[in-house]
C-alpha cells in the first residue's frame, strides 16, 4: 500500500470537502475531485533521478456515472516506468463511505499514442458495485528513466476538475523553465518555495470545466491547458555550469546521439543498387527522385514503438533487406542512398501539426513525432518522406506543412528549416456537371478531375478499399442534387504524370429534382454546395478551424435547355472575398440553348482565426442564400 497521501499535500478528500464539491458539481455527471502530481528530482549516489507521485480522485454524481465512469487508467512507458500503485474505491451508501477494491485490470498497448519514439501502454481498472456519490481513487509512481523526456501536465480533461495541483522540487542546482499553454484566463496561479538545498514550483488551479472537444483541429494540445517543464541547466560542484535543455542547440546536441553511428560503414549491396538505380541520371535532381520513388514503392511503412529504439534508426543495409521499416528507418535508407548517388542528405525531426510547439519555445523531444529526409540540391532543400506511397517526389505530406523541421547537417552543426504551405491553385477540384430535363428528373455526365492533395488523397482511399467500398468512395464523391442521385458507368484513372492527377467520369440519374408548374420549369443548379456547412459554432471560441491545406473548387454546370423552352429567369452573378483567407465568384451565362453556371472557391489559408470568425459566418450565410436561387424556364406556347 502506497503512502501518496503523505507525499501529495493537496490530495485526499475529507468528508467535509465531499459534501462541498458533490454540491457544486450536482449538474455534472462526474468530476475529478482532486488531480495531483508531485515530482522529485534529487541526487541518488551522484545521480538526478526523478519520480513522479500521482493521485487522482473521481467522484461520480449522476445516477449513470457508476456505468460510465467506472474505469480508471495509468500511461506508462519505458520512459516513464510505472513502480507501484493503489487503486481502490470508497462506496456511498447510508451517508457513509466503504472502502473496496472488487476491480478488474488488464494492460495494454495504448491508443493514445502518438509519438514516435514511446511505447505506451495503459493499465486499465474496472470496478464493479459503484453507486452515485462513490469516489475511485487512483494511486501511483512513475520512475522518469530520461530527465529529457518530462510529460507535460494537462489540467483539462474530459471531465471537470476541481482542484488540480502540480509540484516539482529539485535541488537548487537544477534550474527549470517552464511554459504553460492554453490558459488564456489565468486560471493558473504560480507559486515558488524554497529551502537550504530545494526549490519547489507549485501551480494550481479550481473549477476547470471538461475539455471542450472540437472535430476541427489538429489535436486539443492546440487549447488544452497544460504546463510544460524542463531542465535548462545544472550547476556543478566546481562552480560551472552544464547546459541541458536550454536551447535548439541543447536538443541537437541529444539528438544527435541516437544518429552518429546510423549508416558509418558502407554496405556494397546498397550502392550497387543506388549506382544501377542511377545510372541514366544526368543531374541530381533525377537520381533524387529515382531513388525516392524506389523507396517509396519497395520499403513498406510498419511503426515501431520500442523504447530507445523508437529514437534510433535502424541501419539502412538492414532496411534494404528487410524491405520495411518505420519513419525513421524510411529517414535511414533515403539519407544512406542520397549520400551513395553524391547527394547532400540529412536526417530531419520534425513535428505534425498534432504539435502546436516550436524549438525556441520549447527545445524538447515534444516538439518532434516524426522524422524524414532532408536534401539539398543547389540552392534548394527538399524534403522527404518515405512513409506515404502516393506523395510525389518533392512534395509534402499535408500534416508537416508549415512545420519546423531541424536538419542534422553534422555532428555540431544544424538548422531549422520550415516546410513550405502548397498554394491552393495546386489542391484543385475541377468538377462538370452536363445536366438534361426530363419531366421532373435530371441525366446527365459527370467529370472530376483532381491535382494535389485532393488527388492524393483520393489514390490513398482507392489503394485502401476493394470492390464495394471503392464503388461506394466513387458514389460519394460524385454524389449531389439530392439523396435521390443514382450514378452509373464510373471510370477512375490516374494521369501518368509527375504529380499523379486523377480524375472521375460517370453517368447519372437524379429523380424528383425538377419543379413543374404550369409552363415553368424551375431547376437550382447548385448540384454541389461547397462550404455550405462550414459555420463555425463562435460560443466560447478562441482556438483556430484548421483546415489540412489549402485548396480550389470549380464547378461548372451547363444545362440544355429543353426544346420548347426559353429561359425566363436567371440569378444574378455573386462574389465575397476575406482578404488572405477565401474568396467565391458566381457566375450565370446564358447561351442560346445552354445554361452555364460557374462557381470558383479559393481557400488560401491553413486556418481560420478567432478575429475572422464573424466574417467568415456572414460570408458563408451569404454563399446559403445564392444556394436557394434557382433558374426558371418556360414553354414557348
Amino acid at each position: 500500500m502506497l503512502l501518496l497521501c503523505l507525499q501529495l499535500s493537496t490530495s485526499c478528500l475529507y468528508a467535509q470537502d465531499e459534501d462541498a464539491i458533490y454540491a457544486r458539481y450536482s449538474n455534472e455527471p462526474a468530476v475529478l475531485a482532486n488531480m495531483s502530481e508531485k515530482i522529485i528530482i534529487e541526487y541518488i549516489n551522484g545521480q538526478l533521478e526523478a519520480k513522479n507521485y500521482v493521485t487522482r480522485e473521481k467522484m461520480l454524481i449522476g445516477n449513470l456515472a457508476p456505468g460510465i465512469y467506472n474505469k480508471e487508467y495509468i500511461f506508462h512507458s519505458y520512459f516513464n516506468k510505472l513502480e507501484e500503485y493503489d487503486v481502490h474505491a470508497k462506496v456511498f451508501n447510508k451517508n457513509q463511505y466503504r472502502k473496496i477494491s472488487n476491480y478488474t485490470t488488464k494492460t495494454i498497448s495504448s491508443d493514445l499514442q502518438n509519438v514516435f519514439y514511446d511505447d505506451v501502454k495503459q493499465t486499465e481498472f474496472t470496478f464493479s458495485g459503484l453507486t452515485p456519490r462513490s469516489i475511485i481513487q487512483t494511486n501511483y509512481t512513475i520512475s522518469i528513466t530520461d530527465l529529457h523526456m518530462f510529460t507535460p501536465f494537462y489540467l483539462e480533461r474530459n471531465l471537470p476538475v476541481a482542484n488540480a495541483n502540480f509540484q516539482i522540487t529539485v535541488p537548487k542546482s537544477v534550474h527549470m523553465k517552464f511554459v504553460i499553454k492554453g490558459d488564456k484566463q489565468g486560471k493558473i496561479i504560480q507559486t515558488t518555495q524554497e529551502t537550504k538545498r530545494t526549490i519547489t514550483y507549485s501551480f494550481h488551479a479550481t473549477d476547470i470545466p471538461a475539455l471542450k472537444e472540437y472535430d476541427d483541429i489538429p489535436s486539443d494540445s492546440w487549447d488544452r491547458i497544460h504546463i510544460i517543464y524542463f531542465i535548462t541547466s545544472i550547476d556543478a560542484d566546481d562552480n560551472t555550469t552544464a547546459d541541458f535543455l536550454s536551447s535548439p542547440a541543447s536538443l541537437y546536441k541529444y539528438y544527435y546521439n541516437f544518429i552518429k553511428n546510423v549508416n558509418v560503414n558502407p554496405d556494397k549491396a546498397l550502392a550497387d543498387h543506388v549506382t544501377e538505380l542511377t545510372k541514366n541520371d544526368k543531374t541530381e535532381l533525377q537520381k533524387a527522385e529515382h531513388i525516392y520513388n524506389w523507396v517509396q514503392q519497395n520499403i513498406y511503412y510498419i511503426a515501431f514503438e520500442d523504447s530507445l529504439g523508437g529514437f534510433i534508426p535502424r541501419q539502412a543495409a538492414d532496411i534494404y533487406k528487410r524491405k520495411f521499416g518505420d519513419c525513421k528507418d524510411m529517414a535511414s535508407i533515403l539519407v544512406a542512398m542520397c549520400k551513395l548517388a553524391g547527394i547532400k542528405a540529412y536526417f530531419t525531426w520534425i513535428g505534425t501539426t498534432k504539435l502546436p510547439y516550436t524549438y525556441n519555445e520549447t527545445p524538447l523531444p515534444i516538439v518532434d513525432n516524426h522524422m524524414i529526409c532532408t536534401i539539398k540540391i543547389g540552392d534548394d532543400w527538399l524534403f522527404l518522406d518515405g512513409t506515404n506511397q502516393i506523395i510525389p517526389f518533392a512534395q509534402n505530406p499535408s500534416f508537416i506543412q508549415n512545420k519546423e523541421a531541424l536538419v542534422a547537417l553534422d555532428a555540431s552543426n544544424f538548422t531549422i528549416l520550415k516546410v513550405p504551405e502548397t498554394n491552393s491553385n495546386l489542391n484543385s477540384t475541377i468538377d462538370t456537371t452536363i445536366i438534361n430535363i426530363s419531366d421532373k428528373s435530371l441525366s446527365g455526365k459527370i467529370s472530376i478531375h483532381y491535382t494535389g492533395y485532393p488527388s492524393w488523397n483520393i489514390q490513398s482511399s482507392m489503394m485502401y478499399n476493394h470492390n464495394n467500398d471503392r464503388d461506394e468512395l466513387l458514389s460519394d464523391l460524385c454524389s449531389r442534387g439530392s439523396n435521390k442521385f443514382a450514378g452509373k458507368n464510373y471510370k477512375y484513372t490516374v494521369a501518368d504524370n509527375h504529380l499523379k492527377d486523377c480524375s472521375i467520369t460517370n453517368d447519372f440519374t437524379l429523380d424528383d429534382y425538377v419543379r413543374n408548374i404550369g409552363k415553368e420549369i424551375y431547376v437550382n443548379l447548385n448540384l454541389k454546395r461547397f462550404y455550405e456547412n462550414s459555420h463555425i459554432d463562435t460560443q466560447g471560441r478562441s482556438v483556430p478551424v484548421f483546415y489540412k491545406y489549402k485548396d480550389s473548387y470549380h464547378e461548372t454546370v451547363i444545362l440544355n435547355i429543353p426544346a420548347g423552352y426559353h429561359v425566363s429567369y436567371v440569378p444574378q452573378n455573386d462574389e465575397g472575398k476575406i482578404d488572405k483567407l477565401w474568396e467565391y465568384k458566381i457566375n450565370y451565362t446564358t447561351l442560346p440553348n445552354k445554361i452555364i453556371l460557374t462557381k470558383d472557391f479559393y481557400f488560401n489559408a491553413i486556418h481560420i482565426t478567432a478575429n475572422y470568425f464573424n466574417d467568415f459566418n456572414k460570408m458563408i450565410d451569404q454563399l446559403k442564400e445564392q444556394y436557394k436561387e434557382t433558374v426558371v424556364l418556360v414553354a414557348d406556347k
